[in-house]
């Protein structure tokens, strides 16, 4: 369930942010890195996207863009060239590049903080994330994690569409329970492992979720089964503004 980025509009990335930017920020005062960043700190926004945990960071301390250096790493050429241009424009303390979250391109015990926001769910070897995150981190390093566990759009797919399956992500994956996700970074060798839910709304306009959701599940949502779906939505929430409910876990750990 990995969409093409490429083609959502501006407006699809915008709202794309102002709902994984939610958890991003809990995710950055979770791990100490807001209010106010410790001196010297160096941080991975790690399968970084289009940068919105960076946005986040550098939009609340820009009196003090010294303080903290950020490196945006993303496998996607299409994201990092993104992050890249963001960077340039608002002249935060970081660069962007290609980096690979299950091989990281970086020496050990280098980052002072690890943050993903949301990308791990959509990798297919979580374990070896995990373990590079360890490695790269330096001790007493703090790594972070975001992750859903019902996002708004999951209800309506089961009800609006015929023999959708939920993903195993959301039910049975490593980071789809507290225990689950506990587990797995102790295993690694994180210590003080915080696993914090969060549940917020987010108002949408119809027209736009709904074409949207056609780029989300492109293999899914064509013919019949989107114009039901599209029925569905409309019939239960109208065709103007509506509200979904979002509900994830912000995870934070320490490398001793």
């Amino acid at each position: 369930m990995k969409p093409d980025y490429a083609k959502f509009s501006r407006e699809d990335t915008t709202k794309m942010e102002e709902i994984t930017g939610v958890p991003a920020r809990a995710m950055l005062v979770q791990s100490g890195l807001l209010p106010s960043p410790p001196n010297g700190a160096v941080v991975l926004d790690n399968a970084c996207g289009g940068g919105v945990v960076t946005a986040l960071l550098f939009g609340d301390i820009h009196k003090n863009n010294d303080t903290v250096r950020v490196v945006c790493g993303d496998l996607e050429e299409y994201m990092v060239n993104n992050s890249a241009e963001r960077i340039k424009l608002n002249g935060w303390n970081a660069e962007a590049v290609i980096a690979d979250a299950q091989a990281l391109p970086f020496s050990d015990n280098h980052f002072t903080h690890n943050l993903m926001n949301f990308g791990i769910q959509v990798i297919p070897n979580i374990a070896l994330v995990v373990k590079e995150s360890f490695r790269v981190l330096q001790p007493g390093g703090k790594l972070g994690i975001t992750t859903w566990t019902v996002p708004g759009w999951l209800e309506s797919m089961k009800a609006g569409v015929q023999g959708f399956v939920e993903p195993p992500m959301f039910t049975n994956g490593p980071m789809a329970s507290k225990d689950s996700i506990t587990a797995l970074l102790t295993s690694t060798g994180f210590i003080k492992v915080d696993v914090q839910p969060i549940t917020f709304d987010h108002t949408d306009s119809m027209v736009r979720y709904l074409t949207y959701m056609k780029i989300v599940f492109a293999h899914l949502l064509v013919g019949e089964t989107a114009e039901k779906y599209d029925t569905y939505m409309k019939g239960r929430y109208g065709e103007g503004n509506f509200t979904l409910t979002w509900q994830a876990f912000v995870v934070t750990a320490e490398k001793p």
